[in-house]
């Protein structure tokens, strides 16, 4: 079986989501039992939460749902600093196409200002924040489904079900190296309704 793609360590001990990840979070049915088993301070600023219009599990509105984690203090809502902000603008501002959205760019600005590890899964905005800081880590939902602290606390069963619901209900992007691993705990049946993953082979 294809090795475990997470790369989730103990330095990242403080990620900033993106609004697709929480969106991914929310698809898993579970999110409240997956933040408990990250054990980890998950933040996200305000502009990418408002871009969480709905939660593909549950249907509700998607700030009520991620607004349920908030309060329960699973996630922690966060605004720009100041020093954040020129980060922000430089994004957003820039031409195109190296210019991005005011979720992602939040997210990004709020990772670099206080040195936390975004969790983006768009690539355009992974090879932005990659060019800006080549060695600052960036994750992406799979990091979070598949690390250590989760997997050893589900069945593997139960593992494939969570990362099922996220490729189903919140089309789930999977990066290309990765997607052996998740057919392998999917299932082929499965994988074959999930276009995230590409063909089955």
């Amino acid at each position: 079986m294809t090795s475990n793609p997470s790369r989730l360590n103990s330095d990242h001990d403080v990620l900033v989501i993106d609004a697709s990840v929480a969106i991914n979070v929310l698809g898993t049915g579970r999110p409240a039992d997956l933040l408990r088993m990250l054990n980890r301070r998950v933040l996200i600023d305000e502009l990418a939460l408002s871009e969480v219009t709905r939660d593909p599990f549950s249907k509700l509105p998607g700030r009520e749902a991620a607004e349920a984690l908030i309060h329960s203090g699973r996630v922690s809502l966060v605004q720009l600093s100041a020093p954040a902000f020129e980060i922000f603008l430089d994004l957003t501002g820039a031409s195109q196409p190296d210019d991005l959205g005011d979720g992602e760019a939040a997210t990004i600005a709020q990772s670099f200002d206080i040195g936390a590890v975004p969790v983006i899964d768009e690539r355009k905005a992974t090879r932005i924040a990659l060019s800006m800081r080549p060695t600052h880590p960036i994750l992406h939902t799979i990091d979070i489904l598949a690390c250590s602290a989760v997997t050893t606390a589900l069945s593997r069963q139960e593992l494939g079900d969570l990362i099922y619901a996220a490729l189903f209900h919140a089309r789930m992007r999977v990066p290309l190296p990765c997607r052996d691993w998740i057919r392998a705990m999917i299932g082929p049946e499965r994988a074959k309704s999930c276009p995230s993953l590409g063909p089955v082979k």
